[in-house]
C-alpha cells in the first residue's frame, strides 16, 4: 500500500526483469565436477556451434540490483532449455541454452549437489544453429560465428523475478538484507529502479531480487564502451536478515 500511495505501484509491477551483458566465447570442456549434469548435452554436432558465457555473478551491480547468494543459487538451474535469440528479438531464435553450472571466483566448478559457495558465478552453455537451407541465413550465421571468434559479440541475459527485498550497506561497508513488507515498503521509492537516488538515512540501498528465473539470452553487439553496459559487482556479501529495522522518520 505504501508503494501505491507513493505513486509507484504500477512501476513496481511493470519492472520485473533485468538484463545482464557479458562477452560470448567458444565453449570449453565441461569441468569434471559437472560432467554428470552435462551427459545429456548433444556434443560435436556439425550443425551446432557451441559457446558459453557468464550468466550472472553474485553481488551488487551498477544498476543497484543485487543478486544475493541464496536467490542466485536457488535459480542456478533455471537457464536450461531457454531460448537464445538475436538482439533480444523473440521472433529471431538462433539457438538455445543447453546447460549451466556454478563457478567459484577462483575458477573451480561446483557440483550441483555441493553446498552453496560463498561467492560464485553461473556459467551457461548454449548452441547456435549453423546449418540453414537458405543462403542468406547461412551467410549471416557464418559471419556471426566468425565475429564471435574475434570477440565482437556479447551475450545478454534476462531474468524474471517475483518480488524483491532491500539490500543495505551502511557507511562502514556493513551489508545486510531487509525484508520488503508493509512496514518496510516505504523504502521502495528510494530505490533507483523506481526513481529514487539509491540512498536513505546513511544507507546505500539496492533491490535484492527474489524468486529469480533466468528466462533466456540474446546475442547482442559489443558496445563501444563495455564498462557502461557490463554490470560491475561489489565484493559485499549479503546475509538474509529479516529482523533489521529502519526508521520511517
Amino acid at each position: 500500500q505504501n508503494e501505491i500511495n507513493d505513486g509507484i505501484g504500477e512501476l513496481v509491477k511493470s519492472q520485473a526483469s533485468v538484463a545482464y551483458c557479458t562477452e560470448a566465447s567458444i565453449q570449453k570442456d565441461v569441468p569434471e565436477e559437472v560432467v554428470a549434469k552435462a551427459v545429456a548435452e548433444n556434443k560435436d554436432q556439425i550443425d551446432l556451434y557451441y559457446l558459453e558465457s557468464v550468466l550472472v555473478s553474485c553481488g551488487w551491480n551498477k544498476n543497484d540490483d543485487v543478486f544475493t547468494n541464496e536467490a542466485t543459487w536457488a535459480a542456478r538451474n533455471t537457464p536450461e532449455d531457454k531460448q537464445f535469440n538475436f538482439m533480444h528479438d523473440e521472433n529471431d531464435i538462433i539457438g538455445h541454452i543447453t546447460g549451466s553450472y556454478v563457478l567459484t571466483k577462483d575458477g573451480k566448478a561446483v557440483a550441483d549437489d555441493a553446498p552453496m559457495p560463498e561467492d560464485f558465478d553461473i556459467v551457461t552453455q548454449a548452441v547456435l544453429y549453423n546449418s540453414w537451407t537458405g543462403e542468406e541465413n547461412r551467410d549471416r550465421m557464418g559471419k556471426i560465428i566468425a565475429e564471435i571468434q574475434e570477440g565482437k559479440w556479447y551475450v545478454s541475459m534476462e531474468c524474471l523475478f517475483a518480488g524483491f527485498d532491500y539490500a543495505l550497506i551502511d557507511e562502514k561497508g556493513n551489508a545486510k538484507v531487509l525484508a520488503r513488507n508493509e512496514e518496510s515498503s516505504f523504502v521502495t521509492k528510494h530505490l533507483r529502479a523506481y526513481g529514487g537516488n539509491g540512498e536513505y538515512e546513511g544507507y546505500k540501498i539496492g533491490r535484492a531480487l527474489a524468486n529469480i528465473s533466468f528466462s533466456g539470452k540474446g546475442l547482442v553487439e559489443k558496445p563501444a564502451n563495455p564498462r557502461s553496459v557490463i554490470l560491475q559487482n561489489s565484493t559485499a556479501q549479503f546475509s538474509l536478515d529479516n529482523n533489521s529495522e529502519l526508521s520511517t522518520g
